[in-house]
């Protein structure tokens, strides 16, 4: 696996091991969503609440299902690598996503999306990104990545499709 795809794993998996124990397990994925909740002031109970954690514990069940070996229910970084090896390249040749990371991020696209709109302002995207330890100027970076046209918002579709074309990499942790 090459240095930029070891990088992205590292990054995520630092950002998902919620307890830090050096292992990532189901409840981490419930803590990450839950950390998200909190911080938009939203409930698990409510249905972006409900989408965000379904969503994150669903790619909990793929990743485990495909690189949980010893089935022990934890996934080490050595095998969350392996997993960030096997997602489908963008156009640049950097990790792009399964479908199930998809539709966790598009939970959370949803969340940081205060006012409902299907779309997310420069602020709204430094704020989210923000969440996860990303220095406010690197997010910014990335949104003119996402942002094509200008116009200063962001549509899923313009997300989706710069992930496709930079990968998620450059999108949420650092931009090329």
């Amino acid at each position: 696996m090459g240095t930029d795809r070891v990088t992205v794993a590292d990054l995520i998996f630092d950002r998902l091991d919620t307890n830090g124990d050096g292992v990532l397990a189901a409840d981490d994925y419930r803590a990450s969503a839950d950390q998200v909740l909190q911080s938009y002031g939203m409930g698990p109970s409510s249905p972006k609440g409900r989408a965000l954690i379904e969503a994150n514990l669903a790619l909990w069940e793929q990743q485990a299902a495909l690189v949980d070996r010893d089935r022990d229910g934890r996934i080490t970084r050595e095998e969350y690598r392996e997993w960030v090896g096997s997602l489908p390249a963008s156009d640049a040749g950097r990790p792009s996503g399964s479908p199930e990371v998809m539709a966790a991020l598009h939970a959370q696209f949803n969340v940081a999306d205060r006012d409902g709109d299907g779309l997310m302002g420069r602020h709204e995207f430094v704020v989210w990104r923000g969440l996860k330890g990303v220095p406010a100027g690197t997010a910014e970076a990335s949104f003119e990545l996402i942002d094509s046209n200008g116009d200063g918002a962001i549509s899923w579709n313009d997300f989706s499709g710069a992930a496709h074309r930079h990968g998620l990499g450059a999108l949420l942790y650092r931009p090329s």
